[in-house]
């Protein structure tokens, strides 16, 4: 049974915000927000006072019947945490309505959710802690809207773009995030051409949020809460632009995109960035649009992008100079592990075996549980193991040591690393020295032995263990 006094101020609720929407007052110069009379700002004050104590103690049922008086007596411009406060106590109503599953009093109590938000817009768009109150408050309301409106992702996902279009970097992860995930649902549901146009546009869009949301991880390093929120923001981004971004999708979609806006030299920027990022560079659009990009102006991803063309073409001279660019002009980018990683691998082909030991070390230092880095170690110092050669064990001595790092890529690495490096370190492994070699030097299998210190060596002065072949 409704306790009628409820139900008389829930009709009153109703019409109070039916009237907001209709006639919202603005404050004059000299004019108390409370009310027009002593009597009406002492009673506003006393409501406000008697719900939000309520509030505090986590008893929304009965703070939610104080607000109800509150806004009987005070002014729509009292304070903008009735409309926050209000929609708070709503939802707690709105779960006990549809756990009574009584459908007519869920749509009245989420019809009132959104004219609040509508009005708290109206009345307070902009503050003096939030210039862009609006859009925040928008990002509010299209997170609400659809949690309550899964069929309608479209109208939630133009608020969310409304929203993050004026916030940029400030806009909350959780709605960078749920921006995302309804721009995918937008696109499952439109005909074939429209969801062609709204994935090209998830595609070049992938990378401004993945940036907004760069910025907030870096700069929240010493606030583990706040960053746990852009981090799992992170995470569902990624997950659904991996769902959508495969390479032979992306090519047209990104080519008709350029074809028709050819001059925009952001947009190639962008797409330059997903090519890469997808490393989906075996096409017409890669190179061209590398090339269109760093003419203009060098940046770390279209230099990138040209090296790694040309790595594809065999031309490895020029592509490590272009990565060794990419490398330099990135400075503390999120690309920069990748570019290490490539630019040591072009550098280890070219029998630059420090500088590629050095690029996979500056990997390490980035992420130390990179199977490919150590990898690379292996391949620097095996290729230039004859440069240890100090007439005894120096060369297999080499072999040794690379198998130590072939070995680590093993144990870290994903499973696709881990078989390339086993096979390395079989390889690595014929070349140990053999049982009379170690006993001429009067050394024995598992004993620690020092690498001889050679110009050019990459492992010169290091240890390893003795095996034999």
């Amino acid at each position: 049974m409704i306790d009628p006094r409820k139900m008389r101020l829930m009709k009153k609720q109703i019409i109070w915000i039916l009237a907001l929407l209709i006639a919202t007052p603005q404050l004059t110069f000299g004019q108390d927000r409370y009310g027009d009379t002593e009597e009406q700002q002492l009673l506003c004050k006393e409501a406000l006072s008697v719900y939000m104590s309520y509030k505090k103690q986590k008893n929304y049922d009965e703070a939610y019947i104080q607000w109800l008086k509150a806004c009987d007596v005070c002014p729509a411009t009292a304070r903008e945490g009735l409309y926050s406060d209000g929609i708070r106590f709503l939802k707690n109503e709105l779960e006990k309505a549809e756990s009574a599953a009584n459908d007519v009093r869920v749509s009245e109590i989420t019809d009132s959710i959104f004219l609040l938000y509508d009005q708290r817009m109206e009345l307070y768009p902009s503050t003096t802690k939030r210039p862009n109150n609006r859009c925040s408050i928008l990002g509010y309301k299209a997170s609400d809207y659809f949690r309550y409106n899964k069929d309608d992702p479209a109208t939630a996902n133009a608020w969310f773009k409304e929203s993050v279009d004026c916030l940029k970097e400030e806009t909350s992860a959780a709605v960078l995030s749920q921006y995302y995930v309804t721009s995918f649902y937008t696109m499952k549901a439109l005909e074939e051409e429209a969801a062609k146009e709204k994935l090209g546009e998830m595609l070049t869009e992938y990378l401004v949020l993945m940036d907004y949301i760069q910025a907030n991880i870096a700069m929240l390093a010493e606030d583990p809460k706040e960053l746990e929120g852009f981090e799992k923001a992170k995470g569902n981004v990624d997950e659904v632009f991996i769902a959508i971004a495969q390479c032979e999708d992306m090519v047209p979609v990104l080519s008709m995109k350029i074809a028709g806006d050819s001059s925009n030299m952001d947009l190639k920027q962008k797409v330059l960035r997903l090519l890469n990022q997808k490393e989906c560079t075996d096409n017409e659009l890669f190179l061209p649009v590398a090339t269109a990009v760093y003419e203009l102006a060098p940046s770390h991803p279209s230099a990138y992008a040209i090296g790694y063309s040309q790595a594809k073409n065999d031309n490895f001279e020029e592509a490590y100079t272009y990565m060794q660019q990419a490398v330099e002009i990135c400075g503390d980018c999120s690309e920069k592990e990748a570019y290490l990683l490539k630019t040591g691998q072009v550098a280890s082909f070219l029998k630059k075996s420090s500088a590629a030991r050095r690029y996979a070390e500056q990997v390490l230092s980035l992420n130390a549980s990179s199977g490919e880095a150590y990898m690379l170690i292996g391949d620097a110092i095996a290729g230039a193991a004859s440069a240890c050669n100090d007439g005894a064990l120096g060369s297999r001595l080499a072999y040794l040591r690379a198998a130590d790092f072939y070995g680590q890529a093993k144990s870290v690495g994903t499973e696709e690393v881990a078989t390339t490096a086993g096979k390395k370190l079989n390889n690595a492994s014929k070349q140990f020295p053999s049982i009379e070699e170690i006993f001429a030097v009067g050394k024995s299998t598992g004993a620690t032995i020092q690498i001889p210190a050679i110009s050019g060596c990459p492992c010169s002065g290091e240890s390893t263990v003795i095996r034999v072949r």
